[in-house]
């Protein structure tokens, strides 16, 4: 075992402390009484550190915020640090244990992109008929795992959209999918499911696919509903019945980063046959682990629970 390096771990705690609150400069006292040493040990290291251009001290309040110099050093860590390869070996696991292939999507506005396919060792499985480039729009029922942490306008925008897509008032997708989502943020992870179909999904997804290119923004969700048969309403999944049989076409996570926002969505899909309760909230579970251990290797965190807009507060 590294012995110990009781400076370097102060630099760290330093840092992390001054990049907790960005816009709020610390004072020699606030920082030593911190790192728990006199402001005589703590005032060499921050001298060093100004000189650097780590840390810039303000000349009137005499206190300390991260300094210039830590940009470029932030900017080549993004560079370096490919979520997608971080997340590959997570994936795996999910599609050889689940035995589907894994999907991540890539949130990019009002869509999601389809970033990289994973499949089981023992073959390949059922996509959805979704290769990479594909975009997926994040309208009702999809997305919900990314819906459930919108602020409350932003979900209330998610609702809207789903109302025009239905033909339905927004207060119905509301009440439907409120509490929905309330469950998604409980649990970790979303699960969108068919009834047993005579066609296959992807059999659909081909045939909007038109020229061969990408589907369309939106095209998705109209495919759902072309293959259900039925609004689409029913096909995000509240609570999870154990002995009951589900037809999963995802079971899905989200990654956060530092900022709590999404990162990624890793997704098993397109169960090639129907699973019970059980075995759904045991993948559901196992996804939502594989989103955690990533969320906590890119240092990211779940963002605070949030209220569902009432209809009377908007």
């Amino acid at each position: 075992m590294a012995r110990p390096s009781p400076q370097t771990e102060r630099i760290v705690s330093l840092v992390e402390l001054l990049r907790s609150q960005p816009r709020t400069g610390r004072s020699l006292a606030d920082i030593a009484r911190h790192l728990g040493v006199a402001k005589a040990t703590c005032y060499p290291m921050v001298v060093a550190l100004t000189e650097a251009g780590w840390l810039v001290r303000h000349p009137t309040r005499k206190t300390y915020q991260l300094g210039p110099a830590l940009v470029p050093i932030g900017a080549a860590a993004a560079a370096a640090l490919d979520v997608l390869d971080l997340a590959r070996p997570g994936m795996q696991e999910l599609a050889d244990t689940a035995d589907m292939a894994c999907v991540a999507f890539v949130p990019s506005g009002a869509d999601l992109v389809v970033s990289e396919i994973v499949q089981p060792a023992g073959g390949r499985r059922g996509t959805l008929g979704l290769r990479l480039g594909d975009r997926v729009q994040i309208i009702p029922p999809l997305g919900s795992v990314v819906a459930a942490w919108f602020s409350e306008d932003a979900r209330w925008q998610w609702y809207r959209a789903g109302a025009e897509e239905f033909g339905v008032d927004p207060d119905a997708v509301e009440a439907a999918y409120g509490p929905v989502l309330e469950l998604v943020r409980k649990r970790g992870f979303a699960v969108e499911c068919l009834d047993q179909q005579e066609r296959r999904l992807a059999d659909a997804v081909a045939e909007v696919r038109g020229d061969g290119g990408p589907l369309g923004r939106g095209r998705q969700t109209v495919t759902l509903r072309t293959v259900a048969g039925r609004p689409t309403v029913d096909v995000l999944i509240g609570e999870i019945e154990p002995k009951r049989r589900y037809q999963p076409i995802s079971i899905n996570a989200a990654v956060f980063t530092a900022e709590a926002v999404p990162a990624l969505v890793l997704c098993l899909v397109d169960a090639p046959e129907p699973l019970t309760g059980r075995r759904v909230d045991d993948l559901g579970r196992r996804v939502a682990s594989v989103a955690g251990r990533l969320t906590e290797t890119l240092h990211g965190r779940v963002p605070d629970d949030r209220r569902v807009l009432r209809p009377e507060s908007r």
